[in-house]
């Protein structure tokens, strides 16, 4: 039990860890500089993600100055601390969402997302970054799921190619190596249907990874114009990747996979917001 004659010392100490508070200085901006030269600033204290009229952020991919409202980043207060950043639009409008609609992110407001980000490839050959989003990440493991040539090719779908999980060749694999097999009808994040497009020439320049064929429920459903998440467990989604030709950038999408269909729309809509928002390009 706290003593009566020991009140004053701990009113005084409060009032004294009060005034410490108070008297915390505001801590300065800070400038980030990327090693392209590309540069933004921090501003290290809270931000209103919710303001109007919504202030414009600066951000960096490479050398590309980009300037966007700031309801468009991912917790729409414009990039994270270390000046990294990806971008949130709603589906299926592929508009900002309003802001300070993901301030206290929901379920419903993160299915019905459209997330970009954008990374610079500094080095000579940009496309090598793409090739390792098809190719076998550890050479020599034959692991059927990682490569196209033990997939199963199929029909075009939306005018890409797709090359399905062999659930046969995976089941194999998976008893060599004393693993426990996926039942084929389920949702397994490390078995994703696969589908590529071409260029004139042959050559792969876009993946897209989904919930395997199998997996039939979609987990979502629209409500008022509106998606939202089913009340049953996971969802089926897809990851897309690509290179801006001509910038070294390399893009990764991910959404619902109810916005398949609508990969070339999703995939202009995310060169625009980079190639339309550059302010400025500095020297590489």
């Amino acid at each position: 039990m706290l003593h009566f004659r020991a009140l004053p010392v701990v009113i005084t100490l409060a009032f004294a860890l009060s005034a410490c508070a108070k008297a915390e200085p505001r801590k300065p901006p800070r400038l980030l500089t990327n090693e392209q030269g590309c540069s933004i600033t921090i501003d290290n204290q809270p931000l209103d993600s919710g303001q109007i009229p919504v202030p414009m952020a600066r951000a960096c991919v490479g050398p590309y100055a980009l300037m966007l409202p700031q309801n468009y980043f991912d917790m729409q207060t414009g990039p994270y601390h270390d000046g990294s950043f990806s971008l949130a639009l709603e589906y299926p409008s592929l508009e900002p969402f309003k802001p300070g609609e993901r301030r206290n992110l929901s379920v419903d407001v993160s299915i019905r997302t459209v997330s970009i980000s954008y990374g610079y490839i500094s080095g000579p050959d940009p496309a090598e970054a793409l090739r390792h989003s098809y190719t076998p990440m550890v050479p020599g493991r034959e692991d059927p799921a990682e490569s196209l040539e033990t997939r199963i090719q199929g029909a075009a779908v939306y005018g890409l190619t797709p090359y399905y999980v062999d659930m046969d060749r995976v089941h194999a694999y998976q008893r060599a190596n004393g693993w426990r097999e996926t039942p084929s009808d389920e949702d397994d994040v490390f078995l994703r249907d696969w589908f590529v497009s071409r260029d004139d020439a042959g050559a792969i320049d876009q993946v897209i990874k989904c919930t395997r064929r199998e997996v039939t429920e979609s987990g979502v459903e629209y409500r008022d114009g509106k998606m939202v998440k089913k009340r049953i467990r996971g969802f089926a989604e897809c990851d897309q990747v690509f290179l801006i030709n001509g910038r070294n950038v390399i893009v990764r999408i991910n959404y619902s996979r109810e916005g398949l269909p609508r990969w070339p729309e999703i995939k202009a809509r995310a060169i625009a917001l980079l190639v339309d928002n550059s302010i400025e390009e500095t020297e590489k």
